[in-house]
């Protein structure tokens, strides 16, 4: 359903409410618009770089500062056009005390209560080019339309002035602008023949005009908007604090990450420095595994005097483990045999398979080591597997 379908409309009269139409609310009423005679609105239009309403507030609120931190008026902004670079619109201004006066009398126990500046709905009359007028028993409202949006809403007292005083009035200022009033559109709510021509007036307005449907200067919505910011700032300040703790524990943590992975690199260079100057001196670059290699050396240098296996039972248990396990998928690209054991570096479709050759040997020997694990491409893997008695 349609806003217009959602809606009981009433206008304000004297010290209370004159409901409108329809004369039976729907049984799904959401919304209860009050079309007021508003004394002290104003407007003027913006154009900012976002279209965030709150900062179009914020922004709002500092080209209007002396007034808003007195506390005499208060803003409610209207996006009329939102685009990704910005957002265009008109701003509602309207006087704290006139605002706390129609919140009394536009309570309702029925819908969300809405207030509507009285000619608003009246756009469509004039196509929103031109000049509308609302008349009621006490007042005189008039809105001026350019390019389908109000750019000037104005009140008198009908005590005080005519229809006729107002025309005039009108038609000096869009002299002064250099242009002519346009269409013109009156609505006496004293006249029941212009009162049944309201509802297909509005419901036309709000068809054409879509933005109309959210414009709300009810106190209510002022308060929202309100809890809303209060919210929104304080979520941001969290969300600061929590970003800047986050950025603290990040960057702690690349302090120690990069003083781990300095200290390793040194470790390793001093171990490469230790294995060239006891056992190879010429050897330039790093050493992949100094430990190892030492270790290897030193069972060379024992030879013979060291118990140990025959380098022909070390191959006769090599073949023992491929016979028993036929579908290991094995190649030995280095074997480095002594006294102690035996060291092989080879290659494997996957790190399981590797596993799975150290657990072969594990029946023969005393201890076997499995290191240096590479991943040389997607089904290629690099190991070196340490075997001792």
């Amino acid at each position: 359903m349609s806003f217009y379908d959602n809606a009981v409309f009433s206008r304000m009269r004297g010290g209370g409410t004159e409901g409108l139409f329809p004369d039976q609310p729907p049984r799904r009423l959401k919304y209860a618009v009050s079309l007021a005679p508003l004394r002290s609105a104003a407007i003027t239009p913006f154009s900012f770089p976002f279209g965030n309403v709150l900062r179009v507030r914020d922004a709002l609120k500092l080209q209007s500062l002396p007034y808003a931190a007195a506390g005499e008026m208060e803003l409610f902004p209207s996006i009329l056009k939102k685009t990704p670079r910005g957002s265009d619109g008109i701003a509602w201004f309207i006087s704290s005390k006139e605002l706390e006066d129609v919140a009394l009398l536009a309570q309702t126990t029925q819908g969300e209560p809405r207030v509507w500046p009285a000619p608003l709905a009246l756009a469509s009359a004039v196509e929103g080019e031109g000049l509308v007028f609302w008349m009621d028993e006490e007042n005189i409202c008039s809105m001026l339309w350019r390019g389908g949006a109000p750019v000037l809403y104005r009140w008198k007292s009908r005590k005080r002035a005519s229809l006729d005083d107002e025309r005039v009035w009108y038609a000096a200022y869009c002299e002064s602008k250099g242009e002519e009033v346009g269409r013109e559109f009156v609505l006496d709510t004293t006249q029941l023949s212009d009162l049944a021509r309201l509802p297909e007036v509005l419901k036309k307005s709000l068809t054409v005009y879509p933005w109309i449907c959210d414009v709300n200067l009810a106190r209510s919505a002022l308060d929202n908007a309100l809890v809303l910011e209060r919210t929104v700032r304080s979520l941001s300040r969290v969300a600061s604090w929590i970003l800047a703790i986050g950025l603290l524990v990040l960057l702690g943590n690349g302090l120690r990450y990069y003083e781990a992975r300095q200290g390793a690199d040194e470790l390793r260079d001093l171990s490469s420095d230790l294995y060239r100057s006891a056992f190879d001196s010429t050897r330039a670059g790093r050493i992949p595994d100094p430990l190892g290699l030492a270790l290897s050396r030193l069972a060379e240098l024992r030879g013979g005097t060291a118990e140990g296996r025959s380098i022909g039972e070390v191959f006769s248990d090599l073949g023992n483990i491929f016979e028993q396990n036929p579908s290991m998928d094995i190649t030995l690209d280095l074997v480095r045999y002594n006294q102690e054991g035996v060291d092989y570096t080879g290659f494997a479709p996957n790190m399981e398979t590797a596993q799975d050759f150290r657990n072969a040997w594990a029946q023969y020997a005393g201890t076997t080591l499995l290191q240096n694990m590479q991943n040389l491409s997607g089904a290629i893997y690099r190991f070196d597997l340490s075997v001792k008695w």
